[in-house]
């Protein structure tokens, strides 16, 4: 059923629901905290030439992608696992515990002295965005009844796409600085800021969320399911990010991943299948699915993932190939690149919370996902018409329109899911969507540098390297950029093809919800 379902107030989170000045300040905890897990995901990309050049300028270059890959590969592989745990020991101490790995990352990265050091850092950070990232929807669930949960999720899809979309530039503009103090690099900040912003978010937030009362549920945390789940998505994930790149297709170490990654998710499935058939014995304590399969019989749960999982990968896409077109083609510098990227931060604006405030006013949610999806498919399309020396205005128009489909969409699949499932099923439900939109944007990055990388056949070691691209015969620089649109060309018509997929399924989740009856209760 799409009627959002509710237990009794002793069953999972309990405790008095925060309303007027408390709920504001844990909404706005929680909203700080996704900005700054959302930004850490983009933030170093326009940072990493100046990283590598203070921390290791002889062989850095070679490893310097990893500093945003493990990041988001620690966030993408946690995610669940914050979700199902606090369905069973409660948000409050998860979320905590998320905010602490996330800040002593950060603390770490600010004061790293090696590259290898930085990369570590950002696997603790990582581990604690996934926390940051996951719990936040699954909380705001528990706060906001009723049609004010549209709104206030709202909020959030906004901040998450904007401080994605935003990272680079701010991350371009706090490396150019000067260091301050002397000797401390500018682009540590990045990291150090995150620290007493991180600590005011908890300050925000742990008066607001309910504390868990009663007995403890009598289960245990799904560890091996837990271990299966993260080394077999780790695995797929290096196949997506090497496959092409470092290694052929077809070289051992990309098969080895691959075979690996099958056999292990393979394995998670079994044995998720075991644990949702077991039945607690008299006295003892039986281990819960970390990801519930019966969920995925909810019609709503089995369409909606996929949609998020394709938002995902288009809007972690557009936001790295679009500062790339920009900074080939147009000579344009990171800072300035991530200006160009503005018209599409006011459209997922207006799309998200345009959406959350319809929501909360008519109750009604189910065709934001067709329409979301249907504009940014057709933005993505324009997109792919984009030429050498295309205007600034036409690229405004194009990417506000692909913004504004991605907010239109981005929360709303949430709404739905939480909606669909019972009260001690949401967390395990929010983390599962939050997961494979997370899972999305990072294949997504990967497959479509794959592509790109396919269709660059000529010109790719100049557009490579921007200090080469400027110094070469203009005729050279020419061809080598117009060999660059044109595989960029086949980037953006995959996108439409993946989106037109995702506008299909809104069109069958928009069937499934008017069956079920969509509106949330009245608030």
């Amino acid at each position: 059923m799409a009627q959002e379902k509710t237990a009794p107030a002793e069953v999972g989170e309990t405790g008095s629901t925060p309303v007027g000045r408390r709920l504001t300040l844990a909404v706005s905890g929680l909203l700080l905290g996704m900005l700054l897990a959302s930004l850490d995901q983009t933030v170093v990309a326009t940072a990493l030439w100046t990283i590598v050049r203070d921390l290791d300028p002889a062989h850095g270059l070679s490893r310097l992608s990893w500093v945003v890959t493990v990041y988001v590969l620690a966030a993408t592989a946690t995610t669940p696992l914050y979700g199902r745990i606090s369905d069973l020991v409660g948000r409050r101490p998860l979320y905590a515990i998320g905010v602490g790995f996330f800040l002593l990352g950060s603390a770490f990265a600010a004061v790293s002295q090696s590259l290898e050091q930085l990369i570590a850092a950002r696997v603790v950070q990582g581990i604690g965005a996934g926390g940051l990232i996951g719990l936040t929807f699954a909380v705001v669930a528990d706060l906001a009844p009723g049609r004010s949960r549209g709104r206030y999720q709202g909020y959030f899809g906004a901040v998450f796409a904007v401080g994605s979309i935003a990272g680079p530039l701010l991350g371009g503009f706090v490396a150019q600085q000067s260091g301050w103090p002397d000797g401390f690099a500018a682009w540590r900040w990045i990291f150090l800021v995150n620290v007493p912003l991180g600590l005011v978010g908890l300050a925000l937030v742990l008066p607001g969320v309910p504390r868990r009362t009663g007995p403890p549920t009598p289960v245990r945390v799904d560890v091996p399911g837990a271990l299966l789940l993260v080394t077999g998505v780790c695995a797929a994930l290096l196949v997506a990010e090497w496959g092409g790149r470092r290694y052929p297709w077809s070289s051992p170490p990309v098969l080895a991943l691959a075979g690996t990654a099958v056999l292990l998710l393979v394995a998670f499935l079994l044995w998720e299948v075991r644990l949702g058939r077991a039945r607690p014995g008299t006295g003892r304590w039986v281990a819960a699915p970390l990801v519930p399969l019966r969920m995925f019989a909810e019609p709503v749960l089995r369409t909606a993932v996929p949609v998020a999982a394709a938002v995902g990968a288009i809007t972690f896409g557009a936001i790295i190939y679009l500062s790339l077109y920009l900074q080939i083609t147009q000579g344009l510098g990171p800072a300035a690149a991530g200006l160009h990227l503005v018209p599409m931060m006011v459209g997922v604006l207006l799309g998200s919370t345009g959406s959350g405030a319809v929501i909360s006013r008519v109750g009604r949610y189910e065709f934001f996902p067709a329409l979301g999806t249907g504009l940014a498919a057709l933005g993505l399309l324009l997109l792919a018409r984009l030429g050498v020396a295309s205007s600034p205005l036409a690229l405004g128009v194009d990417i506000f329109l692909l913004g504004l489909g991605l907010g239109l969409v981005t929360q709303v699949v949430v709404l739905a899911v939480q909606n669909a499932v019972s009260r001690p099923q949401l967390g395990a439900a929010t983390g599962t969507v939050t997961f494979f939109r997370q899972l999305g944007g990072s294949f997504g990055a990967a497959v479509f540098g794959a592509i790109l990388t396919a269709g660059l056949a000529a010109g790719a070691d100049v557009v490579g390297d921007p200090a080469r691209l400027r110094t070469v015969a203009p005729a050279e620089a020419r061809a080598a950029v117009t060999a660059f649109v044109d595989a960029l060309h086949v980037v953006f018509l995959s996108a439409a093809a993946i989106m037109v997929v995702a506008f299909l399924l809104s069109l069958r989740l928009l069937v499934v919800l008017r069956r079920a009856g969509a509106a949330p209760a009245a608030g």
